[in-house]
């Protein structure tokens, strides 16, 4: 052994987040939510922590959401990084689902403040240009919001509570809006060149700069008690440029990547969700229908497109091979729809829960069935494009 093979071997292994907190978020997602609506039925035995409108939505967003931030920015971490992470993100979720008073929020607080740590720094170093710049600010405050939210919940102020949960559904549609372009429109392009066609409006610059100034000024505008017609406004806005945005992509060419399908559809309920948050605004909505659409809808067929991008390139699987992301992004759109229609019904809470467990319970199966059966290299002589 040279000395450059010992000092590699000594070097520690560097791990990607996604093995633990893809599978991890999922799981905590497909059982969370159905005893987050069993408590808010009345039987809290379960999940008190979850039994409450403002509960289940800190454990969407601040338990389910950021673990799927930690899995997709925290690319390659130390084994020993890795499990201090995923372990206090284990002890946030037990004391979510069971608070017991103060100490059980020290664990997601320090889940947080590592997490920000590992990704914050990094992305302002690099960025370049300020939209760049921007993202790694909106990480930040996200992180801020998820040390915030549960010390007002726990201190009883209801009002400042509910807002900062409105505020934090914001900055997680503006970041699926910033995140959703950056991976859409490479893949995309890439999809459409190799049927001989080429696509011009790929991130479009100046729409995500509107989108990002926008989303940012309708933040600020919520938080002001007269301004509810100015954010509407604001938000109706930024829905109609990210739905020029969605167009400009042409993803009807890509009707043969179910995974590209997906992020589509996706972002089209992101693009209704946004419309619906500024009509909340307007009063034109009752509260929290819209975070339904941005949540269950936008996040899920993201979040699901993306972990199978993620797991399916690791496990060498062919895009074609994603067609159970179809039958599971019709499962989201009718637990989405069945939640914004029906959400005031006990047939409706149940419907929109059991189909959201649905899809994620055939997510979690692919993901085990991928790891479990990788794909043969694409020289071997058993790989499928020998067979075709």
């Amino acid at each position: 052994m040279n000395a450059h093979d010992a000092t590699a071997s000594r070097r520690p292994r560097r791990i990607p987040a996604d093995r633990f907190f893809f599978p991890a978020a999922v799981t905590y997602a497909l059982v969370a939510v159905p005893l987050s609506v069993q408590g808010l039925l009345g039987d809290p035995a379960w999940a008190p922590g979850l039994a409450s409108p403002l509960g289940h939505g800190q454990g969407v967003l601040f338990g389910f959401a950021l673990a799927l931030v930690a899995g997709f920015l925290v690319t390659r971490v130390s084994a020993g990084i890795l499990a201090a992470l995923a372990g206090l993100w284990l002890l946030g979720r037990v004391a979510t689902l069971w608070p017991a008073g103060m100490i059980a929020l020290v664990p997601d607080a320090l889940f947080v403040v590592l997490l920000a740590v590992l990704i914050v720094p990094p992305l302002l170093r690099r960025a370049k240009k300020w939209r760049n710049l921007a993202f790694g600010w909106l990480l930040l405050t996200i992180c801020l919001a998820a040390l915030t939210a549960p010390v007002l919940r726990l201190l009883t102020l209801q009002g400042p509570a509910w807002l900062l949960l409105r505020e934090a559904v914001l900055l997680f549609a503006l970041l699926m809006l910033f995140v959703g372009g950056r991976i859409i429109a490479p893949a995309v392009a890439g999809a459409i060149e190799r049927q001989g066609g080429r696509l011009t409006a790929r991130v479009q610059p100046r729409l995500e700069a509107a989108l990002l100034i926008l989303m940012a000024a309708a933040a600020i505008a919520l938080a002001l008690p007269t301004a509810g017609i100015l954010a509407g406004s604001l938000l109706w806005a930024a829905a109609a440029l990210a739905a020029i945005r969605l167009l400009r992509w042409r993803l009807w060419r890509c009707r043969h990547r179910p995974d590209l399908i997906t992020l589509g559809i996706g972002y089209a309920w992101l693009v209704v969700g946004i419309a619906l948050l500024g009509a909340q605004q307007l009063g034109a909505v009752t509260p929290g229908t819209a975070t339904h659409a941005v949540t269950v809808g936008a996040l899920g067929h993201l979040a699901s497109a993306v972990i199978t991008r993620t797991w399916g390139h690791r496990h060498r699987w062919r895009p074609e091979q994603y067609r159970y992301l179809l039958p599971l992004s019709g499962l989201l759109s009718l637990s989405a729809a069945a939640r914004l229609l029906w959400a005031d019904t006990v047939t409706g809470l149940w419907l929109a829960a059991g189909l959201w467990s649905l899809a994620l319970g055939l997510l979690l199966a692919q993901m085990v069935r991928m790891a479990w059966r990788p794909a043969p290299r694409p020289d071997s002589p058993t790989h499928p494009s020998e067979n075709r």
